[in-house]
């Protein structure tokens, strides 16, 4: 299950747009954080895709409430991959054919015209999509950039098969690898254990190719921890 999440939206140009996009890829879910624009501007926008403003796009007030039951949370930003920056590594939109399933909630979120994504909104996602461009001016549209990952996740799902990681693999990934992380580094401080946290999920998950070497990992994850805990 697909969610499309756009944070504080500035254009009604881009969230018409952006609706006629949910309508040709179908997207299952289309929430809208605290929009900086009139969404009844945005209608004259979206040709078809009118009735997913009517009837389909949810309005939240903020980041948390749209991608607290989502499995997987993928950020995008055009700022990625600096020098000793560990929040901005990132993947690439042909990365995302493991993280797609009918199984679990892909939230894939798109931040504001001006600005992007916060540093914070960034740190709660479980990993930064980059989409490569001209080095020398990389910043894309909103809704072109939209229009690229929904086409690239279209594809993937078009495909006769896919190799996907559960989304009950995924959470105890992420479970032992916060839990590990938490008990090797108890005296760091929690800016660090965050940053931690996250570089060591993020490898985890990019290193898993399927469910059975997901479960596998899992099954050496809880070992490593249990020995840990006892050692404390």
């Amino acid at each position: 299950m697909i969610r499309l999440v756009i944070v504080e939206p500035e254009g009604a140009y881009n969230v018409g747009f952006i609706a006629r996009l949910v309508k040709n890829f179908e997207v299952d879910e289309f929430y809208i954080v605290n929009p900086k624009c009139d969404l009844e501007e945005a209608k004259k926008f979206s040709a078809r895709g009118i009735e997913v403003l009517e009837k389909k796009a949810k309005i939240v007030s903020s980041f948390d409430d749209a991608i607290k039951d989502a499995d997987i949370k993928i950020a995008t930003s055009s700022i990625a991959d600096n020098k000793g920056d560990l929040v901005r590594k990132s993947i690439r939109p042909w990365d995302l054919e493991k993280f797609i399933g009918n199984d679990k909630r892909t939230a894939l979120i798109f931040g504001r015209e001006s600005v992007g994504l916060t540093r914070e909104e960034i740190m709660k996602s479980d990993f930064l999509l980059f989409i490569p461009a001209n080095p020398e001016y990389p910043v894309l549209n909103l809704s072109h950039a939209v229009s690229i990952v929904l086409y690239e996740i279209w594809r993937i799902k078009s495909k006769s098969s896919t190799s996907s990681i559960s989304a009950d693999v995924i959470k105890l990934i992420e479970k032992y690898s916060r839990d590990i992380t938490e008990l090797i580094m108890e005296t760091k401080s929690e800016e660090e254990i965050e940053k931690t946290k996250i570089l060591f999920r993020r490898v985890l998950l990019k290193g898993v190719n399927d469910n059975e070497e997901g479960m596998a990992l899992v099954r050496l994850l809880r070992k490593i921890y249990v020995k840990l805990g006892k050692k404390e």
